[in-house]
C-alpha cells in the first residue's frame, strides 16, 4: 500500500503541474506503472478528492487524466480569474500603439520615422 501512496503523490505532482490533461500511456511511461495500477491509484486519489470535499477533483477523460477544480467553487474562480490586471505595456510599446491608433492604418517604416528609432522589436510584438 506505501508504493500505491507513493504514485497517488507523483501522479498528483504531474497532474497539477501540467494543467491540462495527461495521456494515460504518457503517465505510465513516466510513473513506471501499469495501466491497472494507475487506473487503481487514480481512482483513490479520486475518491480521497470526493470524500474530503477538497477543492479540486481528478477527472478521468478516454484516455487521460486531468486535475481541474470543483464545480462547486466555480463562482470563487471565476472571480480570481476575471480580476487578473493585464501586464503593463512598456513605453515604447505604448508609443508605437498610440501611433498606430492616431493614424492608422500606418507601416512600420512610418512608426519608425515619428518615433525616430528601430521599432522592429516592438511592432513584431503586437503580430
Amino acid at each position: 500500500m506505501e508504493q500505491l501512496t507513493e504514485l497517488e503523490c507523483a501522479l498528483e505532482a504531474v497532474l497539477f503541474a501540467s494543467g491540462e490533461p495527461v495521456a494515460e500511456s504518457k503517465l505510465c511511461a513516466v510513473l513506471g506503472t501499469d495501466r491497472q495500477t494507475l487506473a487503481a491509484a487514480a481512482r483513490h486519489l479520486a475518491d480521497q478528492y470526493d470524500f474530503e470535499r477538497r477543492g479540486i477533483r481528478l477527472l478521468v477523460l478516454e484516455n487521460a487524466y486531468q486535475l481541474c477544480s470543483r464545480a462547486d467553487y466555480a463562482r470563487q474562480v471565476r472571480a480570481v480569474l476575471e480580476t487578473r490586471r493585464a501586464p503593463s505595456l512598456s513605453a515604447s510599446a505604448l508609443e508605437v500603439l498610440a501611433i498606430i491608433a492616431y493614424k492608422q492604418p500606418v507601416t512600420k517604416t512610418y512608426i519608425e520615422q515619428v518615433r525616430g528609432v528601430d521599432s522592429s522589436g516592438t511592432v513584431n510584438t503586437f503580430q
